[in-house]
């Protein structure tokens, strides 16, 4: 794969979880948080998979991101 369609591909990635997030905080209910839910999952995940390649500053930042999606989404899963 070239490095403009890797490229293409990362963008149309972060814009599909960017339009994932802004759903989940915008619609009310469980199927926002059920979209918060799955953007924490997804972006821990990407985290995790690039772990050593994050600089020791961005660490704490990423994890406090990804706690702060997690705990809306499990606002609105439990308010409904």
């Amino acid at each position: 794969m070239s490095d403009v369609n890797r490229r293409l591909v990362n963008i149309l990635a972060g814009v599909l979880a960017l339009a994932i997030f802004l759903a989940g905080l915008f619609i009310h209910g469980r199927l926002g948080g059920v979209l918060l839910l799955i953007t924490a999952v997804v972006l821990g995940t990407v985290s995790y998979a690039v772990w050593d390649e994050i600089r020791p500053q961005g660490k704490p930042l990423r994890i406090a991101v990804i706690a702060v999606i997690a705990v809306i989404a499990v606002i609105k899963l439990v308010h409904g």
